[in-house]
């Protein structure tokens, strides 16, 4: 896939210090609690695993950086049986529990398009597992259904397809006389969103722990893909120049629709170019040009460093919507956008892309009319 932070198959193929490549490159810019937006194709089960790999090859787990902070879960409401439950916690513990009873959580909200997780201990389910159901409900309506606790590994995936308040999970048994073991059942929703078989990041501050500090790289795994990342860099994105992509429609591998974009964070300058891009519209009369419209801009520049993969990215952002921002906060609509071809040596490659700010074009017309 075509993105800012390209993503491989294999843990050898990146795109930096290839064996023609003589000086380190800019890394992928990131920060210790915000990473640059990524895409992947996955299956139909939404679990992934992340983990870092530190330039000394150490792996930490960095899952949880990718789920909120605090479970959702925050009470239970018993109908029957002897549940010991409470609106103030969420432990769970049954001594006697009969066919038709259950329990149910407080509402939480969850919002559409960002995968919903929920996972139950069923090591504490000892008695007849397979008479147990969980379920996730929106407003009372089941929208996903776990059937039984045996051979079961306690992670139930939902994806909501609509933003709102009132979700809720129940618990219910099939059986009497049941014994639950004290346990909790924890729900997070994740900083991933889901269409189909495309997952997204993008870009939301991750949770603190663990930290970031030093340069990695990340596996993912989600079923049976396994995908490799570029070098990262959590060095914060002060002073660093912006490049932003959006569009309507997908191209290049990536799927937008639904309002994703990228970015990328760049050591770079946008500075004004000794070129000016007039257009004069009007016939000349008696050797005098009447001037019927006149559209003048001033075409910036901005220079970096790029990797191929990163050069690619920006081809097909030609087709899209692309806003720039310099290190000092000022943002450009960039529009009439030109991208030259890279200057790839044995060192670093340098590309250019030249721009018009369609927040700063002047249009006279004659009369003031519209033409």
């Amino acid at each position: 896939m075509n993105s800012f932070l390209e993503l491989y198959t294999s843990s050898d193929y990146r795109l930096t210090e290839r064996e023609y490549h003589t000086s380190t490159w800019e890394y992928i810019n990131v920060s210790s609690d915000a990473w640059i937006p990524f895409q992947w194709t996955g299956a139909s089960d939404a679990g992934f695993a992340f983990t870092k790999i530190d330039i000394d090859g150490n792996e930490t787990d960095m899952t949880a950086k990718f789920w909120g902070g605090s479970t959702l879960v925050t009470g239970w409401t018993e109908t029957g049986g002897t549940w010991t439950v409470s609106s103030d916690s969420v432990l769970i513990e049954a001594s006697d529990v009969d066919d038709g009873d259950f329990i149910t959580s407080n509402e939480f909200s969850l919002t559409a398009n960002k995968v919903f997780r929920v996972y139950v201990n069923t090591s504490k389910f000892t008695d007849s597992p397979e008479d147990w159901t969980l379920e996730i409900e929106k407003d009372g309506t089941p929208v996903a259904t776990q059937s039984g606790f045996d051979s079961w590994d306690g992670y139930l995936y939902y994806t909501p397809t609509a933003t709102d308040t009132d979700y809720t999970l129940v618990i219910s048994c099939a059986d009497d006389d049941q014994v639950v073991a004290s346990t909790i059942v924890t729900a997070y929703q994740a900083k991933v969103f889901r269409s189909g078989t495309y997952f997204w990041y993008d870009g939301e501050t991750l949770t603190s722990s663990p930290p970031v500090t030093d340069i990695f790289r990340f596996k993912l795994v989600a079923d049976t893909y396994t995908y490799y990342s570029d070098w990262l860099d959590p060095c914060g994105f002060t002073g660093m120049a912006k490049i932003t992509v959006s569009s309507s429609y997908d191209y290049g591998g990536i799927k937008y629709v639904g309002g994703y974009e990228q970015y990328m964070y760049k050591r770079a300058s946008v500075r004004r170019d000794p070129q000016a891009e007039i257009e004069i519209l009007g016939d000349t009369l008696n050797g005098e040009r009447q001037n019927e419209k006149i559209t003048s801009a001033v075409r910036y520049t901005m220079r970096m460093k790029c990797t191929e993969s990163e050069f690619e990215a920006l081809v097909h952002a030609v087709a899209g919507t692309i806003e720039i921002a310099d290190g000092d906060g000022k943002t450009y609509d960039a529009q009439n956008v030109s991208l030259e071809n890279p200057s790839m040596a044995r060192t670093n490659g340098v590309v250019e892309l030249t721009f018009v700010d369609g927040n700063n074009i002047n249009v006279f017309t004659r009369n003031n009319a519209n033409l």
